[in-house]
């Protein structure tokens, strides 16, 4: 009895908590800064491993911060850069001229040939994009000058184009001839306005030679239709002069009525403004 009492009052056991993995290490290491991340053996080794694989790897030193461009291109060349412009080879839709500033500029730069790529690339696609919005641009200045000419004269637009250009080369315009034997002004369709489009298809152009072919002699005028057409303008005019006050178009007992009627009828054609070019 007395020696299950005395059992029963002794103090259990605790159990023995195991070792850290810094205090297993030897004493004159369990302080340094390097392993106190490290938990376990298997780290430390994952650790040590790659530590040897970097040995073995290519490295480059980086210069320090007064190390001058000389140092730094052997850095570049380490890294990539051909020995000269002339090395690197890539992917751009670019002309002759373009390739040769392009190669000089990365050269300059450092770039190695993964990076030249990148930024031709880039380049490309950002000239193609800036070049298909200015010609779409162009494209729509084009035809609102094309309406804009077409309201004016209206079905008479064709014999004004004509017109104008007899008057340009009248006035001694550089021209040639096409496959058919038409008259052209090159400098109409090789000179480019800010606005994209071809200086011929400016209406104020088109205006100022169709407005100068009316001083000046018909047989002069190279190209140009005989037979005039009216603009709408020209057209509601002469309608007004026929259906004024008291002209025979009102009176149908007039002799003159049938032919004022028919001619205010033809005249309305022209003051229908076509759609289409």
């Amino acid at each position: 009895m007395d020696e299950a009492i005395q059992t029963e009052s002794q103090p259990e056991t605790q159990e023995q908590q195991p070792a850290s993995f810094i205090d297993s290490l030897p004493e004159d290491l369990r302080n340094e800064p390097s392993l106190k991340n490290f938990t376990d053996a298997g780290s430390l080794a994952k650790s040590f491993v790659h530590a040897q694989r970097m040995i073995g790897a290519d490295k480059v030193a980086l210069p320090g911060k007064s190390a001058t461009d000389e140092e730094w291109r052997g850095v570049y060349s380490k890294i990539g850069m051909p020995a000269e412009a002339s090395g690197y080879e890539y992917e751009a839709d670019f002309d002759e001229q373009e390739h040769q500033s392009f190669r000089a500029a990365a050269h300059a730069a450092g770039l190695n040939v993964k990076q030249a790529q990148a930024m031709a690339s880039f380049l490309d696609s950002q000239g193609k994009e800036t070049l298909q919005g200015f010609e779409e641009q162009a494209e729509i200045a084009r035809l609102d000058g094309e309406k804009e000419l077409r309201q004016e004269y209206g079905a008479a637009l064709e014999d004004k184009l004509g017109r104008a250009k007899g008057a340009a080369i009248a006035m001694g315009l550089p021209h040639e001839f096409d496959e058919q034997g038409n008259a052209y002004i090159p400098m109409f369709d090789e000179i480019m306005l800010a606005d994209g489009r071809a200086l011929g298809d400016h209406p104020f152009i088109i205006k100022l030679f169709a407005n100068l072919a009316d001083q000046i002699g018909e047989d002069t005028l190279e190209g140009a239709t005989k037979e005039l057409v009216m603009t709408p303008e020209e057209a509601s005019r002469q309608i007004a002069e026929l259906t004024a006050q008291g002209m025979p178009y009102w009176d149908s007992q007039h002799p003159e009525h049938s032919n004022h009627v028919s001619e205010v009828l033809r005249l309305r054609e022209f003051t229908i403004v076509p759609v289409e070019g």
